[in-house]
Formats: structure tokens, C-alpha cells, sequence
């Protein structure tokens, strides 16, 4: 198989099951290495090869991320691409400004937590389009793709301003980490959106989204629902980064390892000759006349051959 086609594959694996480790490592560490009086890990190995996973997931998705040849991605997402989880992922986002203006809002009375819910209902309504439009939008509705970047800022401020939470707790720093994964699938989509896609960076966004959301919120919904853990505006947020991280993973399947639903990029040192071979041939030169000219001389000079001319007579003259 080609190298263009295994490095994209390659990529989307790995990342897979490193977030299926990292998820995993992670509940467990929950589970069975989290005292909830404090809200911190155990002192222990456990937690360090947690963190240790992060630097190699980035590290991974950076690499093989780079490695894939360049103009061998597809320039454009369709919807059959992202259909399904983007419905999925605004859902979730109104559900959240519903819920967190009830729960969330009255008992806190900042503003902090007004930004968030806020800007959750047209970043929900920016992933509705999403997965009813093909192709490039209007500028108009590109300038909604910023809608959930601006939102993830606003959970990031949120959690750092949440008074309830030590403020190095493990818990918010690995919220804080997915919600900048959240702008990384955000942006990696964003490009396309706005018609200057980075195919490559793309990936690397999805990668390392995908990787930070679910790690950092599906362990935190299983550990609240073994009552490990009852924070709500977090159990709310992880809903979300839940969400978030299916969306850059699902984008990061079909995007690598379907390639042709969509067409490849075509390579411009490509397009820059067959212009230039095309020009060439429309445009005759003056070599290109000269050569027509002689040409169309032979070829008269071979329909009428040369006939030497016969000396004319003289007249006689008499002889004395």
C-alpha cells in the first residue's frame, strides 16, 4: 500500500488506542487512586504515568501528523463526514445552556459562568449547519465557527475561576486540558470552513483534540457516577468534552481512513505544469511559426518540382 495512504491510517490507530489506554488509565486511577477529601490523586507511580501519557500522545500525533506526504488529503469536509456526530455535539451544547442556567448559574451568581452558556447556543447552532451544508459557506456563516473555540475559552475561565475546586486540583487541570483540545478540533475544522484548509495540521488538531476531550471527561463521568467525584457544572462540562472528543475522533476516522469520499488535493507543482504545457501549446512561438513556414514551402516545393528552364535558340547568323 502506498505511503500516503498508510501514514493517515497509521495516524488515526494510534491515537485510537493510545485515548483507549489513557481512558482507561485514567478511570482506574479515579476509581481506586483518588481520595475525595482533598480532591488529589494518591502519591504514587500511577498518577505520573497518567501525565507521562499526555507528552507521548501529542508527541505521536505530531510525528505521524508530519509524516503524512504533503497534497495527498482531501481539501473539503462533507457531510456524510460529520453528519451524525455534529447533530450529536450540538444537542449536547443546548442541553448544557439549559441545564447549567438552572443548576449552575443561581447558585454561583458570577459571570463567569454566564459566558459559557451564552456562547453554547450559537456554537450549537454552528454544529446544526454543520451537518446540513457541503462545501465552503458564505463568510457570513464561516465567522460562526468561532462560536465553539469562544465557548471552549469560556469553559477554560470558568473552571480556572470556580472557587469550589483547589485551584491545582487534577480535576481542573484535566478539564482545562480538554477544553483546549476542544479549540484544536475547532480549529482544525475552522480552515476548511473558511476555505484555507491544512489538511496535515488538520489531523494533528483532531488528534490531540480527540485524545485530550475523551481522556479528560469520559474517566469523569464514570468516577461521578461512582460517586467519586459531584461537581456539577464539571459533570455538565464533561458531557461536552465527551461529545467534543467523538466529534474530532469520528472527523479523524473518515477524514483518514476514507479518503475517497472526498477528492484529494490536487499537487500545484502539477497544475503549474500541465498550465504551462497548455499555454505553450495555444500560444505559438516564433519558432513555432518558422517551423510551419518551411513546412508549408517543402511541401509547395514537392507538388511543383523544379524544372530547369531550356536556353533559348539563337538566331542564325550568315557566315561571310
Amino acid at each position: 500500500m502506498h505511503n500516503s495512504r498508510i501514514m493517515p491510517r497509521l495516524c488515526f490507530l494510534c491515537v485510537a488506542a493510545l485515548t483507549l489506554l489513557g481512558t482507561a488509565l485514567r478511570t482506574v486511577g479515579y476509581l481506586f487512586f483518588f481520595d475525595t477529601d482533598p480532591g488529589y490523586f494518591v502519591a504514587g507511580p500511577f498518577n505520573t504515568v497518567c501525565n507521562v501519557l499526555y507528552f507521548v500522545a501529542v508527541a505521536v500525533a505530531v510525528l505521524l501528523g508530519l509524516l503524512i506526504p504533503k497534497n495527498t488529503l482531501p481539501t473539503e469536509l462533507h457531510t456524510r463526514m460529520r453528519a451524525p456526530v455534529a447533530r450529536l455535539l450540538g444537542i449536547a451544547l443546548l442541553a448544557f445552556a439549559v441545564a447549567a442556567l438552572i443548576l449552575c448559574v443561581p447558585p454561583r451568581r458570577n459571570n463567569v459562568v454566564l459566558a459559557p452558556v451564552i456562547l453554547a447556543i450559537p456554537a450549537a447552532l454552528y454544529y446544526v449547519i454543520t451537518a446540513t451544508r457541503d462545501g465552503r459557506y458564505p463568510d457570513r456563516l464561516s465567522l460562526t465557527g468561532y462560536f465553539p473555540i469562544l465557548w471552549s475559552m469560556g469553559g477554560v475561565a470558568d473552571i480556572y475561576f470556580d472557587q469550589f475546586t483547589a485551584m491545582n486540583s487534577p480535576v481542573k487541570l484535566s478539564l482545562q486540558i480538554s477544553f483546549m483540545g476542544a479549540m484544536l478540533i475547532g480549529l482544525g475544522e475552522l480552515r476548511f470552513r473558511i476555505g484555507r484548509p491544512l489538511p496535515r495540521y488538520s489531523v494533528i488538531f483532531w488528534s490531540i483534540g480527540s485524545f485530550t476531550c475523551l481522556v479528560g471527561a469520559l474517566p469523569l463521568l464514570i468516577a461521578t457516577g461512582a460517586q467519586k467525584l459531584d461537581n456539577v457544572s464539571h459533570l455538565l462540562y464533561a458531557v461536552v468534552l465527551m461529545c467534543a472528543g467523538l466529534y474530532g475522533l469520528y472527523l479523524l476516522l473518515r477524514y483518514t481512513c476514507f479518503p475517497s469520499d472526498v477528492p484529494a488535493a490536487p499537487a500545484p507543482e502539477a497544475e503549474a505544469v500541465e498550465d504551462e504545457a497548455a499555454a505553450r501549446e495555444e500560444i505559438p512561438t516564433c519558432d513555432t511559426v518558422a517551423e510551419e513556414a518551411a513546412a508549408a514551402d517543402e511541401a509547395r516545393e514537392t507538388a511543383a518540382p523544379d524544372e530547369s528552364p531550356e536556353d533559348p535558340e539563337l538566331p542564325p547568323t550568315n557566315a561571310e
